[in-house]
């Protein structure tokens, strides 16, 4: 692994985030793969907890007082991710929710510019994506209606190919047209 951003971890760190880093002590960092923005730029959301889903492998890289956990099916992907930090008050800390954001503690990354064409999500990475989008722009119940529309989208979509919909992979199109079926 070569040296990037903060000693032998495989992200960047801008210099704010860094500081903000060493002062608040031993963090730990998540990172998944969120989607691809209208440029076309891999979108990546980073927890500032242990936030690793059940499920899902992951590789563990330490640096002094940062830990991060990097999903192994994405490492190649989030490999050079650049971490910036846009500012964290009590204020913001009284009304955190991490399933209703995407900034956490002030941490975010930046959009990622790489080719995205070749990467697939599992479906407990597809599903956790869609429970979020939904959680976020609608109340319950019907940010759950909008959920298992998205669902039943793909659960048709991969039964017509007659796989497996639990091992299924998905690609960002695919979730795309399901989030876009739940909007509707």
């Amino acid at each position: 692994m070569t040296k990037r951003g903060y000693g032998m971890l495989p992200i960047i760190l801008t210099d704010i985030a860094k500081k903000k880093i060493v002062d608040m002590g031993k963090s730990i960092m998540t990172f998944r793969v969120w989607g691809v923005n209208p440029p076309g730029h891999l979108a990546i959301e980073v927890f500032f907890e242990d936030m690793r889903f059940p499920g899902i492998e992951y590789e563990k890289f330490q640096n002094e007082n940062l830990i991060t956990y990097i999903p192994t099916n994405h490492y190649e992907y989030i490999n050079g991710v650049t971490v910036d930090f846009s500012g964290w008050n009590e204020e913001n800390e009284s009304n955190y929710n991490p399933d209703m954001t995407l900034n956490h503690k002030g941490f975010e990354c930046i959009p990622h510019k790489i080719e995205t064409s070749e990467i697939k999500l599992s479906w407990l990475e597809v599903n956790g994506i869609i429970k979020k989008i939904f959680s976020m722009n609608y109340e319950s119940p019907f940010h759950l209606q909008r959920q298992a529309a998205a669902i039943n989208y793909l659960r048709f979509k991969k039964d017509e190919e007659d796989e497996s919909f639990q091992e299924s992979l998905f690609s960002f199109t695919e979730l795309e047209q399901a989030i876009k079926s739940g909007f509707y």
